[in-house]
């Protein structure tokens, strides 16, 4: 008989059965913030993502949620941080000298997590949103392309980025159109130094994300 009531409860409320799960996708323009005085960015840096998130609620109202998620991105760094392999070590300078290009691209897998606030119902499709948390991203693959009037070479996984990224994230929006903003919070390089000073260069990331449910 409990079982039945259950049943029959599960049919007629319609909050019973409703989550958020999501597939997701982004748009951004990445920069590099904390970088060396002479640091020179140039052209659209830009990234994508996408990838799907499970929802959690936590209340019965089901408009409190804790999302976990899976995904890859794929980023690129524009600017005058030159790569120059010597004897099978990879030294960063900063390039003054002119160039056609000189860019980094990288493929990750990314965990973000997030709390997310939300005004949706079951029937409720246009809605808005807040969802803050963390990103966890690890990095797969790093090509370097370097071209200018004389010279042109490329480095495949060159040793000089951190693998595991990590940092804040906020989207916030009206139904299917959000922003998306990440604070790095771990270094990008994993050892630059200028003038003898370590640089701790990171990334802050703005763009659009959009959610299909």
């Amino acid at each position: 008989m409990v079982f039945a009531r259950l049943n029959a409860q599960d049919q007629t409320d319609p909050l019973a059965n409703y989550l958020e799960d999501q597939l997701y996708f982004s748009l951004q323009n990445n920069s590099l913030i904390k970088t060396p005085d002479d640091f020179k960015s140039y052209g659209f840096s830009n990234g994508i993502s996408f990838g799907f998130i499970k929802d959690i609620p936590l209340n019965e109202q089901r408009n409190s949620g804790l999302g976990v998620g899976l995904g890859l991105s794929f980023n690129s760094f524009k600017n005058n941080i030159k790569l120059i392999e010597t004897n099978g070590l990879v030294n960063l300078i900063i390039n003054d000298e002119g160039f056609d290009t000189n860019k980094i691209s990288t493929n990750a897998i990314e965990i973000p997590i997030e709390y997310r606030w939300r005004t949706s119902t079951p029937d409720k499709f246009k809605f808005w949103r807040i969802y803050s948390g963390i990103k966890v991203s690890y990095v797969y693959k790093i090509t370097y392309s370097f071209v200018d009037s004389s010279t042109s070479y490329q480095l495949k996984n060159p040793d000089v980025l951190n693998n595991w990224q990590y940092g804040l994230t906020l989207n916030a929006g009206y139904s299917a159109f959000n922003l998306y903003t990440y604070f790095g919070l771990s270094p990008l390089y994993k050892e630059f130094n200028i003038n003898n000073e370590k640089s701790l260069v990171k990334e802050l990331k703005l763009g659009l994300i959009f959610y299909i449910l």
